[in-house]
This record gives C-alpha cells, structure tokens and sequence, in this order.
C-alpha cells in the first residue's frame, strides 16, 4: 500500500494562527520601528536623505512581499486544515 498521511486538524488550525498572528506582529514592529525612525529621516538632506529613501523603498518591498506571502502561507494552511476536515467527514458519511 502506499504511504499513509496523519493530519492532525488541531495543529493545522493552530499553525494557520500562528502564522497570520506572526504576520500581524511583523507588520506591527515594522511600523513601530518607522515611528521611531521618522524624526531623524525628518531632519536628513541631500545626499543622506537620498540614500536612505531608496534603502527603505527596497526595505518596505521586501517587508511587504514576506509579510504577502507569509499571510498567504498562513490562508492556505488553514484551508488544507478544512479541506482535509471536509474530506474525512466525507469519508465517514460514505459508511453510515
């Protein structure tokens, strides 16, 4: 026979949490950190201002796109969880 998958419903539902929570952590630390930095940014001219601009231009994409895909990460765990659910209550339906 081949090989057997064990999903435990409880740890996917639980993973999916996690990860939209860690997401929402991200996201709030990022945005605590730019909060903090905005009075110096404030006070930068010139060549300084410039640099860091496009730093954190290149910074806030690559934020943006791990918080993107660890929020997708997060959706389809927990949509693995419920299709795996749905799938054994379908399985136990056939033999009632």
């Amino acid at each position: 026979m081949g090989s057997e998958i064990k999903v435990t419903f409880s740890a996917l539902e639980r993973a999916s949490a996690d990860t939209v929570a860690t997401t929402a952590r991200i996201n709030s630390q990022l945005e605590d950190l730019r909060r903090y930095l905005a009075p110096m940014v404030g006070a930068w001219t010139g060549d300084a201002a410039t640099t860091y601009q496009a730093s954190q231009q290149k910074w806030d994409t690559s934020a943006a796109e791990l918080t993107t895909t660890l929020g997708t990460i997060g959706k389809l765990v927990g949509q693995a969880g419920q299709n795996y659910r749905d799938t054994e209550q379908a399985n136990r339906a056939r033999f009632a």
